[in-house]
């Protein structure tokens, strides 16, 4: 579940020199790399304002980001320098791995402040959950009506949302169908459990989630 090519296949690294030093992470999980101000700096609120303000990380022209991780960095690179989109594979959408990965790179975006990005999984995650039908498999998985509880949550604390008839179709969906099964196969009950643990919920996710609960 990886990007089709990465970030140093751009062009940019053939033809320029890269003039920036990115250190994410921290202990044995850092990653050092090379990239480009001219590539990283627009989209990205925080990196414009690393680099031109005045700050250390201006004169040094290194910056250090301790609280993303690499998983989440690359992909966010992968898209500055190709402009694509990290997708998980249609039979994995939401499982562990896939979840996983989704949480790291929004942490990362949300970070970095690209709305861009932020506008393109917003738009993926609704089109995923626009795809979840009662001959959907995720209806089936408690482990996988957990993960896109994450996933959604996620999206809401980067200050994006699920369409709200969309939000109550697939909530529609997931009881409909779950009710068919013991909670061990039960994406609802997953779903619930996970939503019902949530430390910290995001206000706008708790509002819309009554929301759909009070028209089930």
């Amino acid at each position: 579940m990886t990007s089709t090519y990465t970030y140093e296949s751009s062009q940019y690294f053939k033809y320029s020199t890269p003039d920036v030093e990115l250190i994410v992470g921290q202990g044995e999980d850092k990653v050092t790399v090379q990239v480009h101000e001219s590539v990283i700096g627009p989209p990205s609120e925080f990196f414009r304002a690393a680099l031109n303000v005045g700050l250390k990380e201006t004169n040094e022209r290194k910056i250090h980001l301790l609280t993303i991780t690499w998983v989440g960095m690359e992909e966010v690179l992968n898209w500055l320098y190709r402009r694509e989109v990290w997708r998980p594979k249609r039979h994995k959408r939401f499982s562990a791995e896939a979840t996983a990965k989704f949480v790291a790179i929004l942490d990362a975006v949300d970070f970095l402040q690209i709305p861009q990005l932020k506008d393109e999984y917003q738009k993926m995650l609704e089109e995923f959950i626009a795809t979840i039908d009662i001959n959907s498999p995720l209806l089936e998985s408690q482990e996988e009506g957990g993960c896109l509880a994450i996933v959604l949550h996620e999206l809401y604390k980067i200050g994006r949302e699920i369409d709200g008839n969309r939000f109550y179709l697939f909530m529609k969906n997931l009881k409909k169908h779950g009710s068919r099964f013991p909670d061990s196969m039960n994406g609802f009950q997953g779903f619930r459990e996970v939503t019902n643990e949530l430390k910290e919920p995001n206000t706008r996710f708790l509002h819309d989630l009554c929301k759909a609960y009070s028209y089930l």
